[in-house]
């Protein structure tokens, strides 16, 4: 099954007839045929057990998958032991909070690279990657280490799927802006989105018994990677609309196996996003 959803609430949310009561999430979700909702415990690991409970209930009977991004200041490539410890006790409390809520997904992103030998803050990644799911044990839930769109973090679609094999409990999370971003706009033509889907089955990536969670908008970037995600039909200075364009996304989307999510992350107008997204999959199952 494929699912499309937001991140957070995003602005028309508030403009609605729900905006009163951010739990009318789910309500407004299902209003606009999507079925899909990523928490955002960007800034900590905040949401009261009483709220974790509430959304478990309402995205079961509004049929909202859910799933939640953690925090920014989760840095388990640093080689400090304070930062290491004080993210690990983070994504810890994140995971019990994500169970609460019956979410069996949370992002977060790899980290920076600090300038330093990509090779070393790779290993150091894996090792405190190691340490979390030996300290947590045995969970329904799946780490998923989002692509960066900046040259300077770690988060290629390499690194990512990398460390998806290598360690248990990891899966990847394709961020298709910050993929086209981090390469300077590599998924310019519908041939290049193949051909990153080609990767990802040669790797495994979608086979039967694995895991795999999608991120999209259209993004603005420059020489060192991402600037600033933007709304799906917007354009830039000479009238072109910003990539990667989701129709070639979709159709790749559609053809698979196993139950993915996909989760707008455009501008201000995460539902828009959604909502072309979902428009091209209905289209092309009435086909």
């Amino acid at each position: 099954m494929l699912r499309f959803g937001v991140a957070g609430h995003p602005l028309a949310f508030f403009e609605s007839p729900f905006r009163k009561d951010r739990m009318k999430i789910f309500e407004w979700l299902k209003s606009l045929d999507l079925d899909a909702f990523e928490a955002q415990m960007t800034y900590g690991a905040k949401t009261s057990v009483e709220n974790c409970k509430k959304m478990e209930e309402l995205s079961k009977e509004f049929d909202i998958k859910l799933s939640v991004h953690g925090a920014y200041y989760i840095v388990l490539a640093s080689d400090e032991k304070m930062k290491i410890r004080r993210s690990i006790e983070t994504l810890k409390k994140t995971f019990a909070l994500a169970d609460l809520m019956g979410a069996d997904t949370v992002v977060i992103h790899p980290g920076s690279l600090y300038g330093e030998d990509p090779k070393i803050i790779m290993s150091r990644l894996e090792n405190n990657l190691e340490l979390f799911f030996n300290e947590i044990g045995d969970s329904q839930i799946g780490l998923f280490l989002e692509t960066a769109g900046k040259k300077g973090q770690l988060g290629s679609v390499d690194d990512v799927l990398y460390l998806s094999e290598k360690i248990k409990g990891c899966f990847p999370c394709i961020d298709f802006g910050h993929v086209h971003a981090r390469e300077v706009g590599n998924l310019q033509s519908p041939e290049a989105i193949n051909d990153l889907f080609d990767v990802l089955k040669n790797r495994g990536a979608f086979d039967k018994n694995s895991r795999i969670h999608f991120h999209y908008t259209p993004i603005h970037y420059g020489q060192r990677g991402e600037i600033v995600h933007k709304k799906i039909d917007d354009v830039d200075d000479h009238g072109n609309l910003y990539h990667p364009r989701y129709e070639q996304i979709v159709k790749n989307l559609s053809s698979l196996k196993i139950p993915v999510t996909i989760i707008s992350e455009t501008h201000d107008s995460q539902e828009q996003g959604a909502m072309a997204m979902k428009g091209v999959y209905k289209g092309l199952k009435k086909g």
